[in-house]
């Protein structure tokens, strides 16, 4: 009888400390998890600017792309008086 207490008191230390492993571990875990999601924050708050960012360039090309189409327009009306003045003269 005395073999299957010390038996059991050896399992119930082994649980003991069991738990206690993997309460260790689920701090480490949950201190791990509250990490990733701030560093996923960050990046959710880049790629947020980044979009923004993009977004505006791409408003700026598209301005450009207008302004260039305008003095190509001009550069050619331009061309078409200097032919008509070089005619008159």
């Amino acid at each position: 009888m005395e073999s299957n207490l010390n038996i059991l008191e050896n399992k119930v230390l082994e649980a003991i400390k069991l738990i206690k492993e993997l309460r260790s571990e689920n701090a480490e875990l949950k201190t791990q998890l509250e990490d990733l999601e701030m560093r996923n924050l960050e990046f959710e708050e880049t790629n947020s600017k980044l979009n923004h960012q993009l977004d505006e360039v791409r408003q700026s090309a598209a301005t450009v792309e207008v302004y260039e189409e305008k003095r190509k327009e001009i550069e050619s009306k331009v061309g078409g008086l200097l032919d008509q003045l070089e005619a008159l003269g």
